[in-house]
């Protein structure tokens, strides 16, 4: 009797223990369901319904750096998508989800999407959107369809152990603001784009021969049509090294005063990719710069731009990177410090 009771006593603590780990296993999810979870939230959206996903009772919910009630931002003008373009990075360690996505909202205006989620216990604790508006996207013709690179499988060979990814996607804010490609490791070939526009890498249009070019200055703004110094920032810009990492340290961001609130919530090991966040402050303290070795004036207006950032990193180097920068008033948070 003794013995059945002993018995007893060890199958229910097994089953207990087996029944808490079946629970834990529910409540974590792998990348696939990290992924299905941002499918399903994108979805709700667009439905402008908050009930279709398990939201957390303490749920955070920011957009463009302003935390409001759920529901409300693109919760109430969201009407399709996404489109082609989606990019998705899941990190089943952090239990964390990227997304960049084209979406609609009030029916036709275009919107490039920026969403980050946590979750706790299989519901969204944090909801994080950086939605760049129609008026701020540079071009629609590199968002149809995300790059390759930036959804496929990384292969085993070229895998980055997850700890030095990490330190590779903080690096390139280091880079950023010290003005030295050198401090993030890049590939010869590495493309950024922002907002949909290529800022450097990709190939630049075929020039005609020397004896008859001249190189074209860049428009800064308005203003630089006629101004002698502007036109000629505009051509050391024009002149700087097409690498991510050249770009850099010829100074072309120095008017970038610093860089804060410096995260990498998200480390996608199946797809190489490294999602992080930033807040770029600018405050036009800094008056001339060298850019490309050239004494500049390097003003370019005060306000803060919080950028979203996913770096594709090949054999531990940034080999693309696509971004988003919200223009935003001088000084502002993100939400998240």
């Amino acid at each position: 009797m003794k013995y059945r009771k002993i018995t007893l006593v060890l199958c229910v603590l097994f089953f207990m223990t087996a029944s808490a780990d079946n629970l834990r296993a529910a409540q974590t999810c792998d990348r696939e369901c990290l992924v299905a979870m941002m499918k399903n939230y994108l979805a709700a959206l667009v439905k402008n319904n908050t009930n279709a996903v398990p939201f957390d009772d303490d749920v955070k919910f920011t957009e463009n750096t302003v935390i409001l009630p759920l529901g409300e931002g693109l919760w109430v003008t969201a009407s399709g998508g996404p489109a082609d373009f989606q990019i998705y990075a899941a990190d089943p360690v952090t239990q964390q989800v990227a997304a960049l996505v084209v979406m609609k909202e009030n029916s036709d205006a275009n919107v490039l999407l920026g969403v980050r989620l946590a979750l706790r216990r299989g519901k969204i604790t944090e909801a994080e959107h950086h939605a760049v508006r129609d008026a701020s996207l540079l071009t629609m013709a590199n968002l149809q369809k995300p790059r390759s690179g930036l959804v496929e499988d990384i292969s085993a060979s070229e895998r980055t152990p997850r700890d030095r990814m990490l330190d590779i996607g903080l690096s390139y804010y280091d880079a950023l603001a010290e003005n030295d490609g050198s401090l993030s490791p890049f590939t010869e070939d590495c493309e950024r784009r922002e907002n949909g526009g290529v800022s450097v890498g990709g190939r630049r249009p075929e020039s005609k021969p020397k004896a008859e070019s001249k190189p074209k200055p860049v428009e800064l703004n308005p203003g630089a049509v006629g101004d002698p110094e502007m036109m000629k920032l505009g051509m050391a810009i024009a002149a700087a090294p097409n690498t991510c990492e050249g770009q850099l340290t010829a100074g072309v961001f120095s008017y970038i005063s610093d860089v804060r609130n410096r995260r990498l919530p998200v480390i996608d090991e199946q797809k190489g990719l490294a999602v992080g966040f930033s807040n770029l402050f600018h405050d036009s303290k800094l008056k001339t710069a060298k850019i490309n070795g050239v004494e500049m004036p390097s003003y370019q207006g005060v306000f803060n731009m919080p950028a979203m950032h996913i770096f594709k990193i090949r054999n531990g180097k940034i080999n693309e990177i696509e971004a988003t920068g919200l223009v935003l008033p001088y000084g502002i948070k993100t939400g998240w410090e």
